[in-house]
């Protein structure tokens, strides 16, 4: 089942542009009462949601419900129909042993009510599911370690308690002699073999996948798990995150959701010594919950990062769920000012994007609100007053009447103007790209739409989606991942269809190149994009430090047989994206949200955090830390940018750094301040691979302000961090703390 939402409140607030300070400890004190007001609501709005309509929400209490009603029924076929129900629902809940006793009893009275046969098959398949994760419980979750769940299995991450996956096989090989074509059914009697370490040998020729699909495509060194190690592995559902300096000390911490209900938000802090702390009640977030997607910002230009939470989506006409705008105080505490903000909303949501769009160096927020048959939300363009408020102008940008299912949005300037464009990537209608013509006499700014013109409508079932520079040409791509096909098939089917068969249905991303003139080509083939995908979170960054921007997709959907690896693509020189995710490790197969990349351990290196976990009660799982072990290995180069006029985070802010390698050879590497996807979360400071470069000969930076400033530095060296600051002439050098993390 689709859902779309798209949908962002943000504050803003008034303080002046000061220099950047570090946080102190944050002090004991009373929950801020914007807070406070912001719980009561969440806990309101929560309680009016009905657990029958919302597929998402409430597995147990619904599983409970239906049991109820199962018992009061009298006829046989009707109890029957509501015992199947009940069995599913508690199998979403994670009440696997009870949904495999009512499983087994369904079966068992198949022959008695002479039930049609696709009947008593769907009925094996959720049996046998129920076994699946019965051993994902017993062992990925209970006996969880750096290897689990991320395929091809290794030995270390083969079951301990073999039992569950041993019936699983069973009942699998039965529905194949039926239906030897189910390609869902192939791909779960493969896994099902890996969890017992059986595969490949083990698994019948003719349903067997071939070991070489999951070759790479270049080999990488193995980016190891950490996540347990390291303190950030909490178990929860899927959700956002926001990798980012949020205490000013020179280490980038985390902030983390998970979208169910009651779902704790988490502030997790880099000590600085291979652990993090979870610092979430200190910060007097504690009570503050949900949210499937977060989106960070400086947005009152304090010089502190903020956080907006987005609730609702999914949830259809019961999304209702207010935003949060969750102010940085400065002293490791965050205050929720959404309602003092002026941004209090209630819509279903999920997407939305931070850019300065009128460039008078405040930052703007458009909020996609998700739009189907049966309930309608408008837009929402937040522009900031530069007050700590802001004021919705959508009507004035020509997007008043625009409603579509929208998954996500992304700001870019594609004709090099200075004024941020935007991407809007739909569920169920084609995307658009809608051109800035420039600030309007109220404050706004006034859009075009180009989408037909420019020739970037799909994909047509859309989710994440980034403007980046992919072949380092100076102009900004884009990236529109999709989320399946429009025919519906499931995941696992298109799995076994990609790896087994190399068929593919349609259903890879889009990659589009710019070609300067207000439109683009459809790159994905010749990038090597044919793979079917249901990405969801996701990112790009610089895996190797070449200079060339990759890209981590996280992928699934609700359903418990999407247990497909989520996929990492190396950057080939701008020519093509190489399959680098069983080289690296990086092939998880629980469901993959929000990716943040960024550089934790002040090495040079980025490393990587995705959010861990799907959509169900039951399908809960804990998040992962990918750890660089590159280093050293190519130069590098880390950029914190402060505007003065340009808004206080730089973000837009775009840069090119003239390199020499050995032999005297020049190249630009292209680079703008952004946290990337959508659907993800990366550092605001700009961590540059250069490769091979032994010199950095220039570096330019073009700031988002309406003159277009652009500046000029030299002096810089490679491998080193520095600051710097709108209109000041130096480049300042700063020291940060170098550490490692405890991986033993």
């Amino acid at each position: 089942m689709l859902f779309i939402s798209f949908a962002l409140v943000l504050g803003c607030g008034g303080e002046s542009k000061n220099e950047k300070a570090k946080t102190p400890e944050p002090p004991k004190q009373a929950q801020a009462s914007g807070t406070a007001k912001m719980i009561a609501l969440i806990k309101e709005a929560n309680a009016k949601i009905d657990p029958m309509k919302v597929q998402f929400a409430s597995n147990s209490r619904r599983a409970d419900l239906m049991k109820g009603q199962m018992e009061k029924m009298t006829k046989p076929s009707a109890r029957l129909s509501k015992n199947l129900k009940y069995a599913a629902e508690l199998l979403n809940a994670g009440r696997n042993e009870q949904a495999i006793v009512e499983f087994e009893k369904l079966l068992g009275l198949t022959a008695q009510y002479s039930l049609p046969p696709n009947y008593v098959y769907q009925i094996k398949k959720m049996l046998a599911l129920s076994y699946m994760r019965l051993g994902e419980t017993e062992n990925c979750i209970k006996r969880n370690n750096e290897q689990s769940c991320i395929i091809p299995l290794k030995k270390k991450a083969t079951y301990a308690i073999r039992e569950a996956s041993e019936s699983a096989i069973k009942i699998y090989s039965e529905m194949l002699k039926e239906r030897p074509g189910d390609g869902e059914t192939i791909w779960m009697l493969n896994i099902a073999y890996m969890t017992i370490g059986g595969y490949p040998d083990e698994v019948p020729p003719k349903w067997r996948i071939p070991e070489s699909a999951f070759k790479s495509d270049y080999e990488i060194p193995v980016f190891t798990n950490i996540s347990s190690k390291v303190g950030v592995n909490t178990m929860g559902l899927s959700g956002g995150v926001c990798v980012e300096d949020f205490n000013n000390d020179g280490l980038l911490d985390i902030v983390a959701s998970s979208w169910g209900l009651n779902d704790q938000i988490h502030f997790f802090v880099n000590r600085g010594d291979g652990r993090f702390d979870d610092r979430t009640k200190e910060a007097g977030l504690e009570g503050l919950t949900g949210g499937l997607n977060i989106r960070h910002a400086d947005f009152n230009n304090d010089g502190f990062v903020d956080v907006l939470v987005l609730r609702g989506a999914w949830y259809g006409a019961d999304g209702n769920l207010p935003n949060s705008l969750l102010k940085n105080k400065g002293d490791g505490t965050f205050e929720d000012v959404t309602i003092a903000a002026g941004l209090l909303s209630y819509h279903p949501t999920q997407a939305a994007e931070w850019a300065d769009f009128n460039l008078d160096g405040w930052l703007d927020l458009f909020v996609g609100n998700e739009s189907s048959e049966g309930f309608a939300n408008d837009c929402e363009f937040y522009f900031n007053n530069g007050d700590g408020t802001f004021t919705n102008k959508i009507m004035d940008t020509g997007l008043g009447t625009y409603q579509a299912y929208i998954k996500g949005v992304a700001a870019g300037d594609i004709n090099n103007d200075g004024w941020p464009d935007l991407y809007i990537n739909t569920l169920t209608s084609e995307n658009k790209l809608l051109l800035n013509n420039g600030a309007t006499q109220t404050g706004a700014v006034a859009f075009s739409d180009i989408t037909s013109s420019a020739g970037v409508g799909r994909p047509l079932v859309g989710f994440p989606c980034w403007m980046f520079d992919f072949n380092n040409d100076g102009w900004q791509d884009i990236f529109a991942a999709g989320f399946g096909v429009p025919e519906g098939h499931q995941a696992a089917q298109l799995a076994a269809l990609n790896f087994k068969e190399r068929q593919f249905a349609g259903g890879a991303p889009k990659l589009y190149l710019n070609n300067r003139d207000n439109t683009f080509t459809d790159f994905s083939k010749k990038a090597g994009l044919e793979e079917d995908l249901f990405v969801m979170g996701s990112n790009y960054g610089d895996l190797d430090n070449d200079g060339w921007l990759d890209c981590y997709l996280g992928t699934g959907t609700p359903a418990f047989t999407s247990v497909v690896p989520n996929k990492m693509f190396r950057n080939n020189k701008g020519k093509s994206f190489q399959d680098v995710t069983t080289a690296g490790g990086f092939g998880h197969i629980q469901k993959g949200h929000s990716v943040g990349f960024g550089d934790f351990d002040n090495d040079g290196d980025q490393d990587i955090f995705c959010v861990i976990g799907g959509a169900m009660e039951g399908d809960a799982f804990g998040d992962a830390f990918f750890l660089n072990p590159l280093g050293q290995q190519s130069s590098w180069v880390t950029l914190q940018l402060e505007g003065t006029v340009s808004n206080r985070s730089a973000i837009g802010a775009r840069v090119g750094l003239v390199v020499a390698d050995p032999k005297g050879n020049q190249r630009t590497v292209f680079n703008t301040v952004s946290t990337g996807s959508s659907f993800g979360g990366n550092s605001l400071q700009l961590e540059t691979g250069l490769g091979n470069a032994v010199k950095i000969i220039k570096l330019e930076v073009l700031w988002p302000n309406r003159e277009q400033t652009k500046q000029s530095f030299s002096g810089l060296e490679i491998n080193k961090v520095y600051k710097i600051k709108e209109g000041q002439a130096q480049a300042v050098e700063v020291a940060l703390k170098r550490f490692d993390f405890a991986v033993q």
